[in-house]
């Protein structure tokens, strides 16, 4: 970036987020992470291991050897026919592994819907990886970034356990088991030369053989890795019993009959409850016909993580790969898809009711890997996109995970497809904006309450959902302190260390979160975590060292003195108005409290203690700033619940107007009321919260959305349904009565935008920051200039503060520039925006037909931008502007002789991968303008960062044709954010944007305020 063209200076340090632009960009900038992944595959494994293992200790005893012996190998191969008890084994083992070991597995299996192949093995193992790291999956992965991701997490795993003296284990069971081994197999995924001593264990059967796309030099080529194991004598009596039962099925009564049919159609995972509805008839009957063969034929497992052990009921499944296999071929497709279609009218009939509560399990997690599993995209489409149903898996879970995973699997399945269907990969990718933002809302305080009222499981899954890393490490601390008072110790142990590695991976992203860190420190000593405490403090320690550098030579190290004392036990170090807690418990943003407002918030504070809450709000009323105030009735709601007066704690609470604030003093009184035993009370205002906390609009995203739709279309043509969209966001924002500056901002860039010049300039002048003035009024003198209005565009940029006037020209004459206005775009100083314009320029000329002019420009445009050395992400960007320039002009082999100059600039660039990335994105344009479209595709999929690979791939479909230009945009959504490519969406189907302007718009009740 040029050094001015941002204009003046801002200071955004501690902002969470920021909204900056210019006339032709507007750039929303947020710092909430992604939460860190939870992998329940554990309970899957429970449900493959036996309850006893008998004969099995010299096995055992030799993969612990394999595992933990510094000199035995990287691979190790248990081989052995059907029915010999290997997935009992390896489930066993995986379920009581050697201490010094950290095992991540996979269970190949056709019992499962969707468990058979190389996607199910990437999504779980890089699950579980990033779990075993403290980190998020790795987001919008597609088919062609998931092994990489794998090969890199597999190499941070195994080196993370090393540090802590243990080694990382890789199980696969079931490798003949592989349904995509004849193409690309899960096999091939092993790493050849496994990182920092990872072992990994393979089991299966002697048949088939090693899958063709094995390496000829793998580890699984190599016969000493094989280990032949001895078939179990149980589990051959299993076999014999099972075998005989089945064949008694498959000639049974009806009754019988369905069982065996709809479990094996549905891929297993179906209560009695569930058959007993399929069926027809009576609970009672289906449980005695199931008590017959269950344990032989039918293997009855705990149904999943979601369910709470209180309610946690069983389910079927077949009781081997080979009983699944031998009843597909009896039952045959037209009779198993008899029973699918039973399958299938049993969950429209639960559609039809909005997936009410009591909703089985099945229709919410199994349903869906049956539809991947048969490959029915359709039905697909429609359960990734029910709101109800994913409303109540939240519910039922407590976390968005499965419905994000449903969106995201969906995603890869349409592009598979051959013809991507752009209008459901579009409508995916904001339904999965949705579920991604509408838990940025919950207060850190929450989970724990869960984990009070004993639903850990629900504690941890909410607390990982919450995307700010800040606030998601307190709630994880928070959750920690729970569970170790509840004297669940080993899952506070465990959730302890886990804080601690995702603090340290955390620290890397954000460097300035030391400050939030504090808390986090006392809060895990106080749960009694000492060692865990200290790691946290040095982490605070560097980050504070680094970041105090990055400002000042004296490195002063405050927050550091305070997180080691924390850490030690000593809490003298908060002050007294906290409570004895940090800021950070009280708001999402810090308060500034002045001298004379603490000694109001603290009479107030000490009123409520007494329970007087009536002269405590009178004390606060006199606060006339709403932030300071509600931070002062947070403090009041936390010394009133700390004397014990909750029910007036909960009053006051609701009377704070700042909406973080309250829901954060909420979050305390519930807390107040699980510690003091009031269960009930405690479980309602929780779920109370947590409901508004993801109901609650967020305005100044909708309204930012909401421009963008109308820039797009406005720019696309659709100037008549850009200005219905406009007025309506008008209305929409005025009946409020103070809407926020950002949604002022983005208004007024909507009527700018549809060429209501008056109405946007009136809706400028109510800003009163100037940086937020001055941003808007340049958006209104572009489009004064588009319309022809010189005099005014150049009027309206005089009137902007002095401070921001110079920038605000540059971007007024790129606008002219487009419209062939030439002379303003001579007189700027700056050469980055110089070339910009001088491009605008000489494409305007070439639209207009005038070749001759339009060359001459680009040839000065080129000058100026080879003129630009000390930014060669600018020069790169630049350049590629230069070469749309040429090919606009017709002189395509000038065009690509610039594009591969801009290419090789851009390249140089290896200190800063964001640069690069910036630079090769443009760089595609340049090239498919030139008519080299292979080579821009080749360059786009180049790009090493997922966002400006999205990028690239919309700038690339603005260039080709609409039947080439859908699937780079279905890419590109399934990469990023859908707003990403909303210019091209408006030229390739804009009645997709209109569907989404009308959801914003009256999906959400008071969207914009």
């Amino acid at each position: 970036m040029g050094a001015d063209e941002t204009g003046p200076g801002v200071d955004a340090r501690g902002a969470r987020g920021l909204q900056v632009g210019d006339g032709n960009v507007q750039i929303n900038v947020s710092a909430l992470g992604r939460p860190a992944a939870q992998s329940a595959y554990l309970y899957q494994v429970q449900a493959i291991a036996p309850e006893v293992l008998t004969g099995r200790e010299t096995e055992l005893a030799e993969l612990k050897d394999f595992c933990t012996r510094p000199d035995a190998g990287d691979y190790q191969w248990w081989r052995a026919r059907a029915w010999a008890g290997k997935s009992a084994l390896m489930s066993w083992f995986v379920l009581h592994p050697p201490r010094e070991t950290r095992i991540v597995s996979f269970f190949i299996t056709a019992r499962l819907a969707a468990q058979s192949d190389r996607a199910a093995f990437l999504d779980v193992v890089i699950e579980q990886l990033a779990t075993l790291l403290g980190e998020p999956v790795p987001p919008y992965l597609t088919a062609a970034t998931h092994a990489s991701h794998l090969w890199a997490m597999l190499d941070s795993a195994a080196a993370a356990c090393k540090e802590q003296g243990q080694r990382l284990v890789l199980v696969v069971d079931g490798l003949d088991e592989d349904s995509g081994a004849a193409a690309h197999s899960i096999a091939a995924l092993l790493p050849a030369r496994p990182a920092a001593g990872m072992r990994i264990v393979v089991s299966g059967r002697h048949d088939p053989p090693v899958p063709s796309d094995v390496p000829p030099k793998h580890p699984l080529r190599d016969p000493a890795v094989v280990r032949d194991v001895e078939a179990s004598p149980h589990a051959q009596d299993v076999r014999h019993d099972a075998e005989r039962e089945l064949v008694r099925l498959l000639h049974g009564t009806t009754t019988e009959q369905d069982l065996l049919g709809l479990v094996t159609a549905a891929g297993g995972g179906l209560s009695g409850q569930d058959l007993a509805e399929l069926t027809g008839r009576q609970v009672w009957e289906i449980a005695e016909s199931l008590h017959a063969v269950a344990g032989r034929t039918f293997a009855r497992r705990p149904a999943s993580a979601w369910s709470t052990p209180a309610a946690r009921y069983e389910v079927y499944v077949l009781g081997h790969e080979e009983l699944q296999r031998a009843a597909v071929d009896f039952l045959g497709d037209a009779r198993l898809e008899e029973y699918r279609k039973r399958l299938h009218t049993w969950a429209d009939e639960y559609r039809q009711k909005e997936w009410p509560a009591g909703t089985p399990q099945y229709l919410l997690r199994g349903y869906f890997r049956l539809l991947q599993a048969e490959g029915d995209l359709t039905r697909m489409i429609a359960c990734a996109l029910d709101r109800a149903r994913h409303g109540r898996m939240l519910d039922v879970s407590g976390a968005d995970a499965a419905a994000l995973a449903e969106i995201t699997t969906t995603q890869d399945a349409i592009l598979e497809s051959g013809v991507p269907d752009l209008w459901a990969m579009t409508l995916l990718s904001v339904h999965r904006d949705n579920l991604t933002r509408r838990n940025t809302s919950i207060p850190p305080g929450l989970p724990a309450v869960w984990a009070m009222l004993g639903h850990p499981l629900r504690a941890e899954s909410l607390a990982r959902s919450i995307p700010d890393r800040r606030d998601q490490l307190r709630a994880l601390g928070a959750v920690t302190a729970a569970l170790a008072e509840g004297g669940d110790r080993s899952r506070a142990g465990a959730l302890a260390d886990e804080v601690v590695s995702l603090a340290n991976s955390a620290s890397h992203q954000d460097p300035g979160m030391y400050n939030g860190l504090v808390d986090l420190v006392s809060t895990v000593a106080r749960a009694g975590y000492g060692t865990h405490a200290r790691k946290l403090a040095q982490i605070v320690t560097d980050l504070e060292r680094q970041e105090q550098r990055t400002w000042t030579s004296e490195f002063v190290p405050r927050a550091a003195k305070l997180a080691w004392a924390a850490a030690e036990g000593d809490d003298r170090t908060h002050s007294a108005g906290d409570s004895g807690q940090g800021e950070g418990y009280f708001s999402r943003s810090y308060v500034y409290i002045d001298e004379q407002t603490r000694t109001v918030v603290d009479e107030a504070a000490a009123a409520a203690g007494a329970g007087d809450i009536d002269y405590a709000k009178d004390l606060v009323g006199g606060i006339t700033d709403p932030e300071k105030q509600s931070r002062a009735l947070a403090e009041a709601v936390w010394a009133a619940a700390g004397a014990g007066h909750v029910d007036r704690a909960q009053v006051l609470a609701r009377s704070i107007v700042v909406p973080d604030q309250r829901a954060w003093s909420l979050a305390h009184v519930a807390r107040s009321w699980a510690a003091a035993g009031k269960v009930a009370r405690a479980e309602a205002l929780a779920r109370e919260i947590e409901a508004v906390a993801r109901n609650t609009p967020d305005p100044e995203k909708v309204a930012w959305k909401l421009a963008d739709i109308v820039e797009a279309l406005a720019e696309a043509g659709y100037v008549d349904r850009a200005g219905a969209i406009a007025r309506e966001i008008e209305d929409l924002a005025l009946s409020i009565a103070n809407p926020t500056r950002l949604v002022l901002r983005n208004v007024a860039r909507a009527l700018a935008a549809v060429g209501d010049v008056d109405r946007a300039d009136g809706l400028a002048r109510r800003l009163t920051d100037s940086v937020d003035q001055a941003l808007t009024l340049t958006h209104v003198a572009q489009a004064a200039a588009r319309a022809g209005d010189i005099e005014r565009a150049e009027d309206i940029v005089w009137s902007i503060d002095d401070d921001w006037q110079e920038w605000a020209l540059r971007h007024l004459a790129r606008a002219l520039a487009a419209v062939g206005e030439v002379d303003l775009a001579w007189s700027i100083t700056d050469p980055v925006d110089q070339a910009w314009a001088l491009a605008d320029v000489a494409r305007a000329r070439a639209g207009a037909g005038d070749t001759d002019r339009a060359k001459a420009v680009a040839r000065e445009a080129e000058a100026v931008a080879w003129s630009i050395t000390s930014d060669p992400e600018q020069q790169a960007r630049r350049l590629a502007g230069v070469a749309l320039a040429w090919a606009g002009a017709g002189d395509t082999d000038r065009a690509k002789a610039v594009a591969r100059e801009a290419e090789a600039v851009a390249r140089s660039i290896t200190s800063d991968l964001e640069q690069q990335a910036w630079g090769l994105a443009e760089v595609v344009e340049a090239w498919a303008a030139a008519g080299d479209i292979d080579r821009a595709e080749e360059i786009a999929w180049s790009i090493s960062l997922t966002h400006y690979r999205a990028q690239a791939l919309v700038n690339l479909a603005s260039q080709v044709g609409a039947a080439r230009a859908g699937p780079l945009i279905a890419q590109a959504v399934r990469l990023d954010a859908w707003q990403i490519a909303v210019d091209a969406l408006a030229v390739a189907l804009p009645d997709v944007l209109t569907a989404v302007a009308d959801d914003l718009l009256s999906g959400q009740p008071g969207a914009l305020g």
